[in-house]
């Protein structure tokens, strides 16, 4: 019986720890460490404030210049829920940029999401 009891309980360790080891959150690397000035910056300012876009002088609800602009549409540590990140991305509605850019490439997207999940930091 206690044999029966043992053995019980290892599968149920087993068959809950299976479960619960699959729900983790992703491990946002700390190196290299993404710089607003030298990484952020130019995919934004070359992509998103072109052509009367987001650079002010359009019809568009906000800018996309600098630090103070691009930090208004962002979560630090929490991309998903940022602006920014959702227009990107598409999330669900029209990818931006819209035509007749193109929209980011992955690797920029990617750049974007770390350097948010990194904090947002103006560096």
């Amino acid at each position: 019986m206690k044999l029966k009891l043992f053995l019980f309980s290892i599968i149920a360790l087993v068959f809950v720890a299976g479960f619960t080891s699959c729900s983790h959150e992703a491990v946002i690397p700390e190196s290299p460490i993404f710089s607003f000035s030298k990484n952020v910056q130019p995919i934004i300012v070359g992509s998103c404030a072109q052509g009367g876009c987001h650079d002010g002088s359009g019809k568009r609800l906000f800018r996309l210049l600098n630090y103070t602009d691009i930090s208004k549409q962002v979560i630090a540590k929490n991309a998903k829920s940022s602006t920014l990140y959702q227009a990107i991305t598409g999330d669900g509605k029209k990818l931006k940029p819209a035509p007749p850019l193109s929209p980011l490439s992955d690797e920029s997207i990617k750049t974007i999401y770390l350097w948010i999940m990194q904090g947002a930091k103006n560096n």
